[in-house]
């Protein structure tokens, strides 16, 4: 049989406990002794289970807000397709062709942007304008 309810908070309070402390720079034999751990690696292994729920929970979080705002989008562009597919309104299409692309970006499918540049001809660039500026690297006054 599992833990009771009151056992899981007393763990969750303990945890939560060790945690602060260790944030605050405590060592983890001292945290095992002031929240009552057997041992150093008790008191480790307590923190990082805390640690690695609280990313689960942000990572819920973000991904619920990720859908609240891509159905927001879906729902804008519901409402604007009619016109912009008929081709009634040139607005109705901006908007639709911009859903699209904040959907995109939720969903994480967006091309990355790619940069070209030619670092030999740029680089030439540079040490051209910092021999002008300078007037000249091995000049001597």
């Amino acid at each position: 049989m599992g833990a009771s309810k009151a056992q899981r908070a007393t763990a969750a309070k303990k945890r939560a406990q060790a945690t602060q402390l260790r944030v605050a720079g405590v060592d983890w034999a001292t945290i095992a002794e002031r929240v009552g751990y057997r041992s150093a690696g008790a008191a480790c292994t307590a923190v990082n289970e805390a640690l690695k729920a609280n990313l689960r929970e942000q990572d819920q979080s973000v991904d619920e807000l990720r859908a609240i705002g891509l159905a927001k989008v879906n729902r804008l562009q519901a409402a604007f397709w009619p016109a912009a597919i008929q081709d009634k309104d040139p607005k109705a299409a901006r908007v639709v062709l911009e859903c699209i692309r904040q959907e995109a970006r939720f969903q994480g499918t967006e091309a990355p942007t790619r940069v070209n540049l030619e670092a030999q001809r740029l680089g030439d660039e540079i040490l051209a304008l910092l021999g002008e500026a300078g007037g000249g690297a091995g000049d001597t006054p």
